[in-house]
């Protein structure tokens, strides 16, 4: 009995059976919280059986009549250049906003009829009075078979007192038979204050 009890009050069983208390706290710790904080979700994390993974389609190049990769806003063609024109000189000035509807794509021009859409007050357009449209720069960011980004630096009168803005516009394929451009997108670099005049 003497040696057992001089075991059980030696220093190092103590700091041994202290060490191994403090494991098995430890793992009970460890347990409760992969319990409880681990979440209850069951979902299973295997695809349904319906589906099909789908790749997106690749995108290329735009190439323009002459067969030339696009890389300048010059190489473009020029129905996709006077797309561009038509849009910035009517949505975005508000004039004769009629001309515009066939050079906007559908996710502009949603919950529009043509005819509302003419005389329309509010469109999601930015307004931007444009001193000449002539004198817009233009920038090609990106040309691929799927989208088109261009950058357009405006100026407007001085009556109006604003700076000058780049916009960015973008356009997409129609889809239709015949391969048209559309304005799908069309947005300051920064927000320009609503012309009063």
């Amino acid at each position: 009995m003497n040696a057992i009890q001089a075991r059980l009050d030696s220093p190092r069983f103590q700091r041994t059976l202290l060490g191994l208390g403090a494991l098995v706290l430890l793992a009970g710790i460890v347990m409760v919280i992969a319990r409880f904080v681990g979440g209850n979700d069951t979902t299973s994390v295997q695809p349904a059986p319906t589906f099909h993974p789908k790749l997106p389609t690749p995108t290329y190049t735009l190439k323009n009549r002459e067969g030339v990769a696009v890389k300048r806003y010059a190489q473009l063609d020029p129905e996709i250049k006077a797309t561009i024109r038509t849009f910035i000189g009517s949505a975005v000035e508000r004039r004769d906003l009629g001309r515009s509807w066939d050079v906007v794509a559908p996710s502009l021009r949603k919950g529009y009829t043509k005819k509302s859409w003419s005389h329309a007050t509010a469109l999601p357009i930015v307004p931007y009075p444009v001193a000449k449209l002539s004198g817009v720069d233009y920038s090609l960011r990106y040309a691929t078979d799927k989208e088109i980004m261009v950058e357009a630096g405006l100026t407007a009168p001085k009556r109006f007192h604003m700076r000058p803005t780049t916009f960015s516009i973008g356009l997409v394929p129609s889809g239709r038979g015949v391969h048209k451009w559309l304005v799908d997108y069309w947005m300051p670099h920064w927000s320009p204050l609503i012309p009063q005049a």
